[in-house]
């Protein structure tokens, strides 16, 4: 691998985020292929010139065979580049989160669909760990994550209608989240849910697995795994991740708009 190979794997992770030899999921491109095959015949100086860049941008490359992690079919290879703790790199930016949030009707503010895409996360995270059993720090069981998404927004209106709008407005300290969470009409909530879904589908957290069902992908498991003790564990109770999200709604919400306003 030369420094001409080294640019175009550098520029190919940035972009998709992963690049397979093969793959039992999807098709794998020709272009994917010879990046893959170009990571996995590099010598180890290369590999840690790579490794040293992304390290540089927030990000941290790994390489995974079959014998690491489930998924993978048999002589393959995967590798990712993931997200460090307490990193936040310029290219994976909220803009593009913003602008298709605001698209859905009623959600007005930059600030609004933070605040909507936040809650969504919390109810996805209690569908692929909570429920089915499974610790943040879980990494081999994520190909069985699958989810469909009528389930994903017949649970998010639960947790709305059952959990959010039963909170007595006059025991926070501010209603604002509480006001822009019950806003959108009912049939607002579900496109919500749908822009969520392709968001992290885009974002290479999400994969589909069959006709409107998603699963967690590789990405995103060892994302949690390597990020959730530095930045998650505070928030998010590992018996009971919507409860944390209740808790981010009513006891720290003063600390949730200084931050949204800024």
């Amino acid at each position: 691998m030369n420094n001409a190979d080294l640019g175009r794997i550098h520029a190919w992770l940035l972009r998709h985020r992963i690049a397979e030899t093969k793959s039992l999921r999807r098709n794998v491109s020709k272009e994917e292929k010879e990046i893959a095959g170009l990571l996995r015949q590099a010598d180890s100086g290369m590999i840690a010139v790579l490794t040293e860049i992304l390290d540089g941008q927030g990000l941290t490359f790994r390489a995974f065979s079959e014998f690491d992690a489930a998924g993978i079919p048999s002589g393959g290879h995967v590798f990712l580049v993931a997200r460090k703790p307490d990193s936040a790199p310029p290219f994976f930016g909220t803009e593009r989160l913003v602008t298709r949030m605001r698209q859905v009707a009623g959600i007005n503010k930059e600030r609004d669909a933070k605040v909507w895409f936040v809650q969504l996360w919390f109810v996805l995270l209690d569908l692929i760990y909570t429920r089915k059993n499974r610790a943040p720090g879980s990494l081999h069981d994520y190909v069985e994550t699958a989810f469909a998404k009528t389930i994903f927004i017949d649970a998010v209106r639960e947790y709305i209608n059952d959990n959010v709008r039963k909170i007595d407005p006059s025991t926070m300290s501010t209603d604002m989240v509480w006001k822009i969470l019950t806003a959108p009409k009912e049939g607002n909530v579900a496109l919500l849910c749908n822009t969520f879904l392709e968001l992290m589908e885009d974002a290479g957290l999400l994969e589909k697995s069959g006709d409107e069902v998603y699963r967690q992908t590789l990405i995103f498991a060892f994302e949690m795994k390597t990020n959730y003790d530095r930045q998650l564990a505070y928030l998010l109770p590992t018996e009971n991740l919507l409860k944390g999200a209740e808790e981010v709604l009513v006891e720290r919400i003063e600390s949730v708009e200084t931050e949204l306003e800024n």
